[in-house]
């Protein structure tokens, strides 16, 4: 909070999202933030970033993790990429850290990308999208439990209406990577469910509105698209989860097992 304060340019307002902390922060954001919203449970990522959505009042809305520092004048750039790319669903920056690699530098560019649809995956770490369009699209999807694979549902759903996801290497977020993830002792199994729970989403086709930003048969086509992706990703698990138990045999257990996959 205190580097967006101090690293902010624009006209914004800050909006601090507390789901059910017993250390304090709770009084931290009511004190500090514009606006607090102070959940007496932990109700998860998506649900608590909806929260902070449906009090938001600014044009644009930028979602935050909390494991994140700013530099100063981080907004100008990606603010006046909404008007540079009319068509942006999502606009992100760089980070230092994150589960997949895309947008992971070690040292601000000087490019700003559209990211290949249903082929180059973001990690949610900062986000900034339209607040109408958000909410348009019913906001972050609260199936996903934890905080895992929302964040590649939003842009399949972006990319699925038409929209780009556009990627501003000259800002340059600091980020921990799961600072309130990694004690949990089900992280494993929760990646596993909220993976399977997006495939199965995509494999069979979104239910919802279709906003105006697309026709219904460019919608469908790029329905299609998303599916030919999760065939990809099926495809590359099995790969990898096929070399991990091979790494793992004896030579002569592995030699004989690869025998019988042939015959």
């Amino acid at each position: 909070m205190r580097s967006l304060r101090a690293g902010t340019s624009s006209g914004y307002e800050l909006i601090m999202v507390d789901n059910g902390s017993t250390d304090g922060t709770a009084d931290f954001a009511s004190a500090e933030a514009d606006i607090a919203v102070l959940n007496q449970s932990n109700l998860g990522f998506a649900p608590g970033m909806n929260a902070g959505l449906k009090v938001a009042s600014g044009e644009v809305t930028v979602f935050v993790n909390n494991d994140t520092e700013f530099p100063k004048g981080w907004d100008l750039h990606l603010v006046e990429d909404f008007s540079t790319h009319p068509r942006a669903g999502v606009v992100l920056p760089a980070v230092t850290a994150a589960g997949n690699p895309v947008s992971v530098r070690s040292t601000p560019g000087d490019t700003v990308e559209r990211l290949l649809p249903f082929g180059e995956f973001p990690s949610g770490v900062v986000y900034l999208v339209r607040t109408n369009l958000m909410r348009q699209l019913g906001g972050w999807n609260e199936a996903f439990e934890g905080a895992s694979a929302e964040d590649l549902d939003l842009v399949f759903t972006m990319w699925a209406h038409g929209l780009d996801v556009i990627l501003d290497t000259r800002v340059l977020i600091e980020h921990v990577s799961q600072a309130s993830m990694r004690e949990r002792p089900d992280l494993s199994a929760l990646y596993r469910r909220n993976l399977e729970l997006f495939l199965d989403r995509w494999e069979s086709g979104p239910e919802g509105p279709i906003l105006d930003t697309v026709t219904s048969e460019e919608y469908g086509r790029n329905l299609e698209r998303a599916r030919t992706a999760v065939v990809w990703i099926r495809r590359m698990i099995a790969a990898r989860q096929e070399s991990a138990m091979l790494s793992n045999e004896p030579d002569g257990a592995r030699k004989k097992g690869r025998f019988r996959s042939r015959s």
